[in-house]
């Protein structure tokens, strides 16, 4: 026992005696450090792509969205990213709503910049994204810009594995054309499915109506009727060559919308997509620009 305690004393007389400031040091712990800054939230940035499960207009920032390389099936790509300023920056939850006005115009414009055309032309939905509530309170006030492309009108993801740059121009890749129209039992329009001119079809992308001024979502069947039926019917009338008044012989066409949902109009996307239906069981094999009124 007493040979174990002179061991102990032995070796703690060692230790002791090798204590003493590495060179360079001056005993201080940190030496000099800087301290670490505080930790902050990874901010996105243009040119990332993102994978997704749901449809398009759920598309929002949190676990599910994930970060891949632009050369793999992703839905989504981010194109914009910018900064809240002001009272918005400085309220305690993200912006939404008419909140994200200049944010959504900030990112149509660079849309309709790196694709070439108005991205309403497109199989494409345009989104403003917020931070999470807990990484706003992170002190992360930016908004970012994705463009997903869908493959229907109800925002079904369509997987790219390259980039949307000039995707409007050239042979425009991406541009809607030729639809096929699908209803319910009632006849009801549950859906516009872009498919190529070439392959038989019941209905076209004739161009997207602007409502004219800020008015509020019309939450009424009517109150939309009124506002978007006179805006479409002309823009499927000048596809097809026609005046309004000579569209209106025509039996074998008439027209339908697609409106913006309401929470996206409340932030400016206050617009319709119009397209040209083919009455009956009538279906093509090419585009009807310029069709005018010439039997099908």
């Amino acid at each position: 026992m007493k040979r174990w305690t002179v061991g102990l004393s032995m070796t703690l007389v060692l230790l002791v005696a090798g204590c003493g400031n590495p060179a360079g040091t001056d005993g201080d712990l940190f030496n000099g450090w800087t301290a670490m800054a505080a930790p902050t939230v990874p901010k996105p940035a243009a040119g990332e792509c993102w994978t997704y499960t749901g449809d398009a207009d759920k598309l929002a920032v949190g676990p599910d969205l994930v970060k891949v390389e632009c050369s793999t099936p992703h839905a989504s790509e981010t194109i914009k990213v910018g900064e809240f300023t002001g009272s918005l920056a400085q309220a305690s939850a993200p912006p939404s709503g008419a909140d994200l006005t200049d944010a959504f115009a900030a990112c149509q414009s660079e849309a309709n910049n790196l694709l070439g055309g108005d991205w309403h032309d497109g199989r494409l939905v345009l989104r403003v994204l917020t931070p999470s509530e807990k990484q706003w309170k992170g002190d992360a006030h930016y908004y970012r810009c994705d463009l997903v492309e869908v493959s229907d009108d109800t925002y079904t993801i369509s997987p790219r594995t390259t980039g949307l740059k000039d995707a409007l121009r050239g042979n425009r890749p991406v541009e809607i054309g030729c639809v096929k129209v699908e209803t319910d039992s009632g006849g009801g329009i549950e859906d516009f499915v872009p498919v190529k001119c070439d392959t038989l079809h019941n209905g076209e992308y004739t161009g997207t109506f602007y409502s004219p001024d800020a008015r509020p979502y019309p939450s009424d069947a009517a109150a939309r009727r009124a506002l978007l039926q006179p805006g479409c019917k002309t823009i499927v009338a000048r596809y097809l060559g026609l005046n309004d008044a000579a569209f209106d012989a025509n039996k074998q066409i008439s027209f339908a919308w697609s409106t913006a949902t309401a929470a996206r109009w409340s932030y400016g996307d206050r617009t319709a997509r119009c397209y040209m239906l083919l009455e009956g069981n009538l279906s093509v094999s090419r585009s009807l620009r310029a069709n005018g009124n010439v039997p099908i």
